[in-house]
C-alpha cells in the first residue's frame, strides 16, 4: 500500500466577494471590498491542502478548456497537485463559484457546475487506485456526476484493496441523498456531513443522533461538524466531541475541504480518529482567517505553530 491520496469530485474557481454590510434588495447594489479568483471546489481545496502539507495527492476531476480551466490547471501545478487523473475538457465550460459573504452570516454560494456534470468519470483511468492510500469523494449531491453506480463501484474497488475511503457531500435543496447514501456508506470508512446537512438529511434535531443514524447505515466512522461550535463523532467505540479552536474568522469558505486534507494527513501518519480530527480542526481554523478556500491552508510549519497554540484546549479534555 503506498501513501498517495486521490481527490475525486468538484473543482471549480471561486469568485470570492469579501463581507458586505448587507445583501440588496432586488435591483440594489452593494460594495464588496474585494473580489478575487482562486482555486475552487471541494476536491480541489482538500488536494491543494494536502499537497502544502507534503502529501502526494492526485486530483481526479474536469474542468472545460476555456480561460478558468487554464487558470485552474496552472495554479494546481503551481501547488505541486499531481494532475495525471485531471481532464480539461473541449466543448465544456469550468464550473464556477460566487461566493457572497455578509457580516454577522454564514456565507452563500451560486455554482454552475460546468464540466463536473460531464462524462469525464467514464475516462478515469482504471489504474485510479494503484498504489492508493486514500480515496476521498468530495461534494456529491452537487454535480450530476459520478452517477450512484460509478461510485459504488470505486468504493467497492477501493475497500477490497485496503484504501480508505471518505466521503464529503453537498446537500442541494430538492435533493434527497439518502437513498444513494444507503447504497454508499456501507462502503465508506469516514464519512463527514456538516451540522445542516446532517439535520434536513436525517430529520433528527441533534448532531450526534444524526452521525449515529449514518452510522447505522454502515459507515465505519462519521463526523458531523458544527463550525465555530465544533464537532461530534461516532465510531465503533463510541461517540464523542471536540470544540474548535478560538479564531478571527474572516471567510468560512473552505473549512470543512481543509478540515479533510487535516484528518488524511493524520490518518496517514497512522494517528487515532480523535487525533485526526484535531487535526482537521487546526487546518480549518486557519483557512477561516484569510479570505477563499486556499489561502489560508497552511504548510506543515504554519500547522506546527497553529497546534503549538491550541494544543492546551484538547490536552485538557484528554
Amino acid at each position: 500500500m503506498g501513501s498517495k491520496v486521490i481527490c475525486l469530485g468538484a473543482v471549480v474557481a471561486d469568485l470570492v466577494a469579501l463581507p458586505v454590510t448587507s445583501l440588496p434588495a432586488p435591483g440594489g447594489s452593494a460594495r464588496s471590498p474585494e473580489i478575487t479568483l482562486h482555486i475552487g471546489g471541494c476536491a480541489a481545496n482538500s488536494a491543494t491542502g494536502l499537497a502544502r502539507l507534503g502529501r502526494e495527492v492526485h486530483l481526479c476531476g474536469a474542468v472545460g478548456a476555456d480561460p478558468f480551466g487554464h487558470f485552474l490547471k496552472d495554479a494546481l501545478q503551481k501547488e505541486g497537485v499531481h494532475l495525471d487523473h485531471f481532464q480539461v475538457r473541449a466543448g465544456h465550460r469550468t464550473g464556477s463559484t460566487f461566493v457572497i459573504n455578509t457580516e454577522g452570516e454564514d456565507r452563500r454560494f451560486i455554482s454552475d457546475t460546468g464540466a463536473n456534470d460531464g462524462d469525464w468519470p467514464q475516462q478515469v483511468s482504471k489504474n485510479l487506485l494503484d498504489d492508493a492510500a486514500v480515496i476521498s469523494v468530495h461534494a456529491h449531491g452537487l454535480a450530476d456526476r459520478p452517477h450512484l453506480d460509478e461510485l459504488v463501484a470505486w468504493f467497492k474497488a477501493a475497500r477490497a484493496g485496503g484504501t480508505r475511503v471518505i466521503l464529503d457531500i453537498i446537500r442541494i435543496p430538492g435533493r434527497s441523498l439518502m437513498e444513494e447514501l444507503e447504497a454508499l456508506l456501507p462502503h465508506v470508512d469516514l464519512f463527514t456531513p456538516n451540522e445542516q446537512e446532517a439535520l434536513a438529511l436525517t430529520g433528527e434535531s441533534e448532531a450526534t443522533t444524526a452521525a449515529d443514524r449514518f452510522r447505522q447505515m454502515g459507515a465505519q466512522a462519521v463526523v458531523v461538524t458544527r463550525g465555530e461550535d465544533g464537532l461530534v463523532w461516532v465510531d465503533s467505540e463510541g461517540a464523542g466531541s471536540l470544540p474548535a479552536p478560538s479564531v478571527q474568522e474572516v471567510d468560512a469558505t473552505g473549512c470543512g475541504d481543509g478540515f479533510i486534507a487535516g484528518c488524511i494527513d493524520a490518518g496517514l501518519d497512522g494517528l487515532s480518529l480523535r487525533d485526526q480530527l484535531i487535526r482537521g480542526s487546526m487546518v480549518g481554523a486557519l483557512v477561516s482567517q484569510k479570505p477563499g478556500a486556499i489561502v489560508g491552508l497552511p504548510d506543515r510549519q504554519e500547522l506546527e505553530l497553529m497546534f503549538q497554540k491550541h494544543q492546551s484546549l484538547y490536552s485538557e479534555l484528554s
